[in-house]
């Protein structure tokens, strides 16, 4: 039994945890409130340089608050504060008592909150940077959720419904438009309206006849220049269908639709693990997640917590998810089929539908470079604007896996190639730092096995991902088919992210004419290569693997053999700034389905 004073000290503690969560809730409020802000006054830089810090808020508060539960525990030497971050305390000095009162007694705080799975996980990333890992279990920690989400008291409903008889539709989209409040003037609001009634009823013919629902999150989804109004279609006649209407504010035509979208596909786009992270203001985000899921039923809460710019949350998931699958199944982990990659070892579940990536000792000849070098991409990567080209990661430390879940190949190959990065303690594999991604078919193996007609949508798609990844600002370096994924859409996205880099970086050179016979057969260069002297000529010889797809690649991305496209790309970014990218295809745009002139480009 605690004594009165350990009683009071697990209160103090308790409570000064979830302060500390709110402190950063808040943050990621004012940062959602300030990004609608910035999209009503058409402030894109601030809007993409947020959306970088945002990603360091959880990481920062946990830090902060961390050292100050430290120094205080260092006060209350019964109770076993770490002296330094890295040191592991032993069980004698860890009072289990003392935490475990101090999980219940925080369960008690949470369970009236709007955020409780949120404030769970951040228990969790305080305990955890605290205590070493043998105490990470559902005692100490929050493993499973102890407080459900479905009784959650919300002060103010997430959905609006607007439901629409014969000849209300025009009212109805007029009354959406003008909840959310925009400070900045639709430059031709009847004209959306109407272009929005003809797109639903094209798309849906059937509504024309019926009395219907539209609902609608009440909150927008802001992303680099876009804001988009999300909801479904609810109809007692027709299966539901979700709805997506994209706005834009241009300085010509103010305030605008930019399209109207009702395909779970096209709207799973939107939404895709290779996307940055919306910016959205609500106090009840498990609301959100769980609306979401109804309409994108695809799509993992993980993602989904991930899409909506909380993605600590979404790694927890995830990992419950891993731990779940773990137990249940009877496959053991096993070498991800593909080409060996120089820098990483891949690993997965064969039915399991993410993939393991840790890094390697040693990067296998002509790859240079360190471990940091790698790590410091992946951080480059969730930073940058995605563009749905580049697949989001969730960065693990410390990860169990038993050792009878894993394949003797793979055990014998992490040992080979990344022997100090794991640990066998027991009858568990320890791996100090992975990744984890969804997995994708390698765009090399999907080639194997296609199709002429599949050959020739995937390969023009790989010159797409290739184009649009330059145009956002990202030279992907090693550009093989083996580097490069195909998701469930069909979409190609880069995953190999060792050698990407800003496209300011490369010099890229045409090859000199030889001026011999022999420099013209040597098997070398015979021309001086700097250190970032690409040559995009040489792209023809390697990037895909018969005359039939050469041909097919040629025939709408010729261009990108061409040193001086390079060029282009890397003075339009110079001189433009932040790009315009949309995740949906141009003939969805009104500008297209109405004939108006389209400068920007569909990503």
């Amino acid at each position: 039994m605690l004594s009165n004073s350990s009683q009071k000290l697990s209160l103090s503690i308790a409570k000064k945890i979830l302060i500390g969560f709110e402190y950063h809730y808040q943050n990621i409020k004012s940062a959602s409130i300030e990004a609608k802000r910035c999209f009503e006054e058409r402030e894109w830089q601030k809007i993409e340089d947020d959306s970088k810090l945002r990603l360091n808020f959880y990481d920062e508060q946990v830090d902060y608050f961390c050292k100050k539960l430290s120094l205080e525990l260092k006060k209350q030497t019964l109770y076993g504060a770490k002296a330094e971050f890295n040191e592991s305390p032993s069980m004698e000095k860890f009072n289990s008592e003392f935490w475990k009162n101090t999980k219940h007694v925080y369960i008690e705080l949470i369970t009236e909150h709007k955020q409780p799975e949120l404030a769970e996980t951040f228990y969790n990333s305080v305990f955890c940077r605290i205590f070493s890992r043998s105490f990470y279990n559902n005692q100490f920690i929050f493993t499973r959720p102890c407080v459900s989400l479905n009784y959650i008291d919300m002060d103010e409903p997430v959905i609006d419904s607007y439901f629409v008889e014969d000849g209300q539709l025009s009212e109805a989209f007029s009354s959406i438009l003008d909840s959310y409040n925009f400070k900045c003037e639709f430059g031709n609001l009847s004209q959306d309206i109407q272009r929005l009634k003809e797109q639903l009823y094209s798309q849906m013919p059937r509504l024309d006849s019926e009395v219907f629902e539209i609902q609608v999150i009440s909150t927008p989804f802001i992303r680099g220049k876009c804001a988009y109004i999300v909801g479904k279609i609810v109809s007692q006649l027709h299966s539901d269908r979700p709805l997506l209407i994209a706005l834009l504010n241009d300085e010509k035509k103010g305030l605008y639709v930019d399209s109207l979208l009702t395909e779970v596909g096209g709207i799973s786009i939107v939404f895709s693990f290779s996307r940055s992270y919306f910016f959205i203001t609500t106090d009840y985000p498990s609301a959100i997640v769980e609306y979401l899921k109804e309409i994108l039923p695809g799509k993992t809460r993980a993602v989904l917590y991930s899409a909506i710019g909380l993605h600590k949350q979404g790694k927890t998931l995830l990992y419950r998810h891993f731990l779940k699958y773990s137990k249940i199944t009877s496959e053991k982990l096993i070498i991800a089929p593909g080409i060996k990659g120089m820098v990483m070892s891949v690993f997965t579940f064969p039915m399991y539908p993410y993939v393991f990536k840790i890094i390697n000792d040693r990067f296998a000849p002509p790859k240079m470079g360190t471990k940091e070098m790698v790590k410091d991409r992946y951080y480059f990567v969730k930073n940058h604007v995605r563009i749905g080209r580049l697949a989001d990661t969730w960065e693990f430390s410390n990860v169990a896996f038993p050792l009878k879940d894993i394949d003797d190949a793979l055990l014998i190959e992490l040992k080979r190639k990344a022997g100090s990065n794991i640990e066998i303690e027991g009858d568990l594999l320890i791996i100090k730092h992975m990744y984890i991604e969804n997995k994708m078919t390698p765009l090399n193996m999907y080639l194997e096995t296609a199709t002429k007609e599949q050959q020739t949508n995937i390969i023009n798609d790989y010159g797409k991902a290739i184009d649009e990844l330059i145009n956002s600002n990202i030279f992907p370096g090693d550009m093989l088919t083996k580097n490069f994924g195909v998701t469930r859409q069909n979409r190609v996205v880069f995953y190999d992210y060792d050698e990407i880099t800003l496209m300011s970086t490369p010099v890229f050179k045409k090859i000199p004419e030889s001026k011999t016979y022999e420099q013209e057969l040597a098997s070398e260069p015979w021309y001086y290569v700097g250190q970032n002297d690409v040559f995009p000529e040489e792209f023809r010889y390697f990037m895909l693997p018969n005359p039939y797809m050469k041909e097919v690649f040629n025939r709408n991305y010729k261009k990108l053999l061409d040193a001086n496209y390079w060029i282009s790309i890397q003075e339009k970014i110079k001189n433009n700034g932040v790009m315009d990218y949309y995740p949906y295809g141009s003939e969805k745009r009104m500008s297209e389905i109405y004939g108006e002139t389209n400068d920007s480009i569909d990503m």
